[in-house]
């Protein structure tokens, strides 16, 4: 009984440990213009101004996954940017998430992040006027990535059969001693 109170107050305790993030943050650009990065408690705004109409502007930010091996991360997002596009950059691989956007449009963009990997988001786009806005929703959602069920039966399976090791060890030793 005390074996089966241990392995539901561990598997509890897995689901409970649910404290992963997302940051975004180091906003730089290619255009001539400046950029201004301000976090509001529901959205993370990336202001641009001083640009040049008709440029074309690409923006980047540094994102990391602190709190979870792997998660499911959410980088919804909207932009003044004319045609705008995004991708994530992990420093190996590119990966397109939306293009072809048109500006005032809020767009889901989801991706699977590694703990311990600095990625790169990229945005791509036309100034239509002198200045611009990037809306992320802040903090991004996050969906942790949970552990198969193969692994809770593989955990359970090997302490089992450690139990019963232990078991038929103690029945020869009170053998050999009678």
């Amino acid at each position: 009984m005390k074996k089966l109170l241990l392995g539901a107050m561990l598997m509890l305790a897995s689901f409970a440990t649910s404290a992963a993030s997302v940051s975004i943050g180091n906003a730089t650009s290619t255009g001539s213009g400046l950029l201004t990065q301000v976090t509001t408690p529901t959205i993370q705004y990336t202001f641009g101004s001083n640009f040049e109409t008709g440029e074309a502007v690409a923006i980047a930010w540094d994102t990391q996954l602190t709190g979870a091996s792997q998660a499911l991360v959410d980088f919804s997002v909207s932009s003044t940017l004319a045609d705008w596009s995004m991708s994530i950059f992990d420093g190996v691989n590119e990966t397109q998430l939306t293009s072809g956007n048109a500006a005032n449009t809020f767009i889901p963009t989801l991706f699977t992040m590694t703990s311990g990997t600095l990625y790169n988001l990229i945005m791509t786009g036309t100034a239509a006027i002198t200045s611009f806005t990037v809306g992320f929703t802040y903090p991004p959602s996050v969906s942790e990535v949970p552990l198969p069920a193969a692994v809770w039966l593989f955990g359970s399976v090997l302490f089992g059969g450690l139990a019963l090791r232990r078991r038929s060890r103690k029945a020869n030793m009170q053998a050999v001693a009678a």
